[in-house]
């Protein structure tokens, strides 16, 4: 039935689904209670972030979102967080299933607000498991599904994917916040997270950190997604809060203005107008690396039934070795990430790079392990949100610009240094020897000072 309806609707716009009608908008109003900003109204729509920041704009502010990752420490909460987790898997794919019946059966689609009143009701009388679990989970499964239909319309997906319990689509539920269903609390002293039909969760406590710290005044949970890899759980907390609206300067020193040109032998080359120095690829790289595959071999040589998809209980002691190590080197990847884009946010007025396509570089299957272990896409992204919170100019080069084969002093340009096993060249044209990357650093560094005079911002040199 999925197959055939990938081909129906793969047609083109004769054969996409009719769009559900968007549910009419409320209102949305602020005041000011002791300093801190309450909104009212504002349900329906999709574009609630942007309504409230018109809101704020006669005081001068807007709304920031972000996100708190916690680990959690269930225990006999266990039991209900993985039945949350199975009945948000549960009734995302009933809702997919019933879609593409529905789109075969009449060539409509079936709604949302349609599932949850003809179909969803039905489905809780028959699983009474299904009554455990908080509306909004099934409203979040729902949505992905919807969110995903929208992608494979638009052309930035596949068609929409079953979930599956042995892949992460499968292993984590969303709750929304509302009447103070998930709040932080403290607890004889201890940490906890209170959440909709599961109650109080135990959580780690970030060091040196407390619940003022990570909820301070005026700041709001907005939603929380739990999260299960093999037997560890951590939650991630969507935060709101009102902050001054970000002003970015219009006049720039060229020495402020930071770039990066990204590697893999050493992470990047960065440096401004005057000096350039390189960022080594963390030590921990390799070295997880060789553990990663001492891992991955051992659990190749465990029994496991490809059609029963059950391995025997040494290949789960294996496989739980291999993950316990990808998510260690995930998060030490993420920290330094993190501490790197920080020192750039506080001490650059502008940071420059490529606009690197990573996924058409990741097919070159000789380099795309390299560049999966570095996280480039993860490290820009983090630093695109601390810049433009501080007010401060994030751009991107063109992809299409020659950075690395252009003469820095005379602009020439040398075919050959297309051929990455060229690390050092010297101009045919002018004679200046160059390091590969100090020069493509060089070249992007001026190109984006263009960039930004073109957008009428003074750059003093």
């Amino acid at each position: 039935m999925a197959n055939a309806n990938k081909k129906i609707i793969s047609k083109g716009k004769a054969g996409q689904e009719k769009k559900e009608k968007k549910p009419s908008k409320s209102p949305v109003t602020v005041e000011v209670v002791d300093g801190i900003f309450v909104f009212h109204g504002g349900k329906g729509g999709h574009n609630i972030t942007e309504r409230k920041n018109k809101t704020l704009e006669p005081y001068g502010k807007c709304i920031y979102n972000y996100g708190l990752l916690l680990e959690l420490i269930p225990g006999d909460q266990t039991s209900l967080i993985n039945q949350n987790i199975g009945n948000s898997r549960y009734v995302h794919n009933n809702y997919l299933a019933e879609r593409i019946k529905y789109y075969d059966e009449h060539r409509e689609t079936l709604s949302i607000d349609q599932y949850k009143k003809e179909f969803l009701p039905k489905l809780k009388e028959e699983k009474e498991f299904l009554k455990r679990t908080d509306k909004f989970v099934y409203q979040n499964a729902c949505q992905n599904v919807d969110t995903a239909y929208q992608n494979f319309f638009s052309g930035k997906a596949g068609f929409p994917n079953f979930a599956s319990s042995r892949k992460p689509n499968g292993n984590s539920f969303t709750t929304n916040y509302t009447n103070n269903n998930i709040e932080l609390k403290m607890i004889d002293g201890l940490p906890y997270l209170k959440l909709p039909k599961i109650g109080n969760v135990r959580f780690v406590l970030p060091k040196g950190k407390t619940l003022a710290d990570l909820q301070p005044q005026g700041v709001s949970i907005k939603s929380a997604t739990v999260t299960r890899t093999n037997s560890r759980y951590r939650v991630s907390l969507q935060m709101e809060t009102v902050i001054d609206r970000p002003v970015f300067p219009t006049i720039i020193h060229a020495d402020e203005v930071f770039s990066v040109d990204l590697g893999l032998k050493v992470f990047g080359m960065f440096g401004n107008a005057k000096e350039t120095f390189t960022v080594p690829n963390p030590r921990w790289i390799k070295v997880h690396a060789r553990r990663l595959r001492r891992f991955q071999q051992g659990l190749s040589r465990k029994q496991y039934d490809q059609n029963t998809h059950r391995g025997s209980k040494n290949w789960e002691k294996a496989r739980a070795k291999v993950a316990k190590e990808q998510r260690k080197t995930a998060d030490q990847r993420r920290d330094f990430h993190h501490k790197l884009a920080r020192a750039i946010a506080d001490n650059y007025t502008a940071f420059i790079c490529e606009d690197l396509a990573v996924k058409n570089m990741m097919k070159n299957r000789h380099l795309s392990k390299a560049i999966a272990s570095v996280g480039w896409s993860q490290f820009l992204t983090i630093v695109k949100y601390k810049m433009e919170k501080a007010g401060k100019y994030f751009r991107r080069v063109s992809r299409w610009f020659p950075s690395s084969q252009t003469c820095r002093c005379c602009g020439y340009k040398n075919t050959e240094v297309k051929d990455l096993k060229v690390r050092e060249w010297t101009c045919p044209q002018c004679g200046t020897w160059h390091d590969r990357d100090e020069n493509a650093q060089k070249n992007i560094h001026a190109e984006g000072l263009s960039i930004l005079k073109s957008e009428g911002i003074q750059i003093i040199m």
